[in-house]
């Protein structure tokens, strides 16, 4: 199966402010058939829009519900076919329609990012709409599955609730991989290098390295909170932080 842990921490500059922390992040294991899968989601809702939090937190829980239902009935085979993810996304936004209308405000107010990951035995399937990117093992080294999305002027990128979601949403579906990150904007000058387009390889390694050694994952909870609000980051960013590590056991 697999070791998984996430967190998602607000920012300095939110914490100064009163601010919530608007990024989130979902995930589970699950094991439907004969075959064990991987199902995680990250987002970041956008800084503008009023319930950003309550849109980052629904989008990453109703992805996960709708990947694990459709493995549920498909098994792999789910995996195999783009617009079948694409599916999957088009009813993230549609709960996302169905909630700002419960609560009789604009779409855009419940705007968010959203990466996500559903790893099997054999196949993967990776998506991307907005800024953070997916991280995964390479040989001997780390790559991104897409670059952050962003858009023409400084801080803009691309949501969920885009009225092109269709044409900026990423799918790629790929082999299996054995460790993935994902992580939304407030560590993107942590973890990448933007001036040639690749990974910082020495984040990642003494995390995922924490991961595979620890008796639990959950062991990892307090000194990740405690990593993502050290001095170290906080020098880097005064932004929400997610990261979401997955490592296969065996």
């Amino acid at each position: 199966m697999w070791r998984l842990l996430q967190q998602s921490l607000e920012g300095i500059s939110h914490r100064r402010s009163g601010t919530p922390c608007q990024d989130s992040c979902a995930g589970t294991a699950t094991a439907p058939g004969q075959e064990s899968f991987l199902v995680v989601a990250c987002s970041d809702g956008a800084g503008s829009a009023v319930l950003s939090q309550e849109g980052s937190a629904l989008a990453c829980r109703r992805f996960v519900e709708v990947a694990c239902e459709a493995l549920q009935r498909e098994g792999a085979a789910a995996l195999t076919e783009p617009e079948v993810i694409r599916g999957w996304y088009r009813q993230v936004r549609q709960s996302l329609e169905e909630e700002a209308s419960r609560r009789e405000v604009a779409l855009r107010e419940l705007s968010c990012t959203l990466l996500t990951a559903v790893v099997g035995e054999r196949a993967a399937v990776f998506a991307q709409v907005g800024d953070g990117a997916i991280v995964v093992r390479q040989g001997e080294g780390y790559a991104t599955v897409f670059w952050p999305q962003v858009g023409e002027y400084a801080n803009t990128t691309w949501f969920v609730t885009s009225a092109d979601l269709e044409q900026v949403l990423q799918v790629q579906c790929g082999e299996a991989v054995d460790e993935v990150a994902l992580f939304t904007d407030g560590l993107q000058m942590m973890a990448l290098h933007f001036a040639t387009r690749s990974v910082h390889r020495p984040f990642f390694e003494p995390l995922f390295a924490a991961l595979r050694g620890a008796a639990q994952p959950e062991d990892l909870v307090v000194p990740l909170r405690a990593f993502l609000d050290s001095p170290a980051v906080n020098e880097r960013t005064d932004d929400d932080k997610t990261l979401v590590l997955a490592v296969r056991e065996g």
